[in-house]
């Protein structure tokens, strides 16, 4: 961890023998990351003396607390996989990508930490930035760690030959966006995420449909089947990549001579919107994270 960051236990927790996931200096960042989004760890900057402990399971759901404060939710998350095995993993490998792993674990420490305070603008932003960490290092962390070297190889130059209309690179997370979807299954790119609308009715309306149909673009026959008009918009997990970007592309960029930006009367208070979006776009990028963790521990 970064000296400006620290993680430490929360109040009762109980690491259940697993001394891999203990802090200390030789935890690896990975582990601490496990620790953080499994809702057991308070996150100090020790540079302001702000310290917030982060109690949801943002793997298990962004709305969920981790009550037991331990880390038995690993025996039954992966099928087939204990929290005995995440430890033989990290006691076992070797800890490659520790400064990628640890730039990765600070922005989402923050992202976190922000989302328990109702942060949503500073939670997001830090989200979005764990998000372009990973773009480029997850389908090569997948690639190395394929027996298919040359089917690997022929993926990534797919991934990354991938065009704009005008003939140039379409980019990093657009390279990424097509790994997510070889890397997930049909029914796993099916699976929806909830976000659920707070603040006014005139708040609700008003952020529901500019999520719907300014940044999803959905016509009547996308609308899911758990979506609740101007209460919660259930999101494919296939979406999510174009959501994450369309919001940051349209609210934080305001490019000049765009029609499609986000007006201030559309999105009428960022902090109500930002903690609609946040603590879901969270969870999104700790399924990838966890999931990418899951891929490296089956091929060991």
């Amino acid at each position: 961890m970064s000296m400006s960051i620290i993680l430490e236990d929360r109040e009762n927790f109980s690491a259940q023998g697993l001394t891999q996931f203990e802090f200390s200096p030789e935890i690896r960042p990975e582990a601490a990351c496990i620790r953080l989004l499994l809702g057991t760890c308070e996150v100090t900057n020790t540079h302001t003396g702000v310290r917030v402990a982060v109690e949801t399971n943002f793997l298990e759901s962004p709305e969920i607390k981790n009550e037991r404060v331990d880390l038995s939710f690993l025996d039954h998350y992966q099928e087939g996989l204990s929290s005995v095995d995440y430890q033989n993993h990290f006691m076992g490998s070797p800890s490659r990508n520790r400064v990628f792993y640890r730039d990765f674990l600070d922005e989402m420490s923050v992202a976190c930490s922000a989302a328990e305070q109702r942060l949503g603008v500073l939670s997001f932003l830090h989200a979005y930035r764990a998000y372009e960490r990973i773009s480029y290092a997850f389908p090569l962390i997948y690639a190395s760690k394929t027996s298919d070297y040359i089917g690997s190889f022929g993926k990534l130059k797919d991934w990354i030959s991938d065009k704009k209309a005008d003939g140039s690179s379409a980019g990093e997370l657009a390279f990424f966006k097509n790994f997510l979807q070889a890397f997930y299954s049909e029914d796993e790119r099916n699976a929806t995420l909830d976000f659920n609308f707070i603040g006014s009715e005139d708040i609700r309306r008003k952020q529901f449909s500019l999520v719907k149909n300014h940044l999803l673009k959905w016509n009547e026959d996308d609308v899911t089947v758990s979506t609740i008009e101007n209460e919660r918009i259930s999101v494919k997990f296939s979406d999510l990549h174009s959501l994450l970007l369309s919001t940051r592309n349209r609210y934080f960029h305001q490019m000049s001579g765009r029609g499609d930006n986000i007006k201030q009367s559309g999105i009428v208070d960022a902090e109500t919107f930002f903690q609609v979006l946040s603590r879901p776009l969270i969870t999104y990028i700790s399924v990838i994270f966890h999931d990418i963790i899951v891929f490296e521990m089956r091929r060991e």
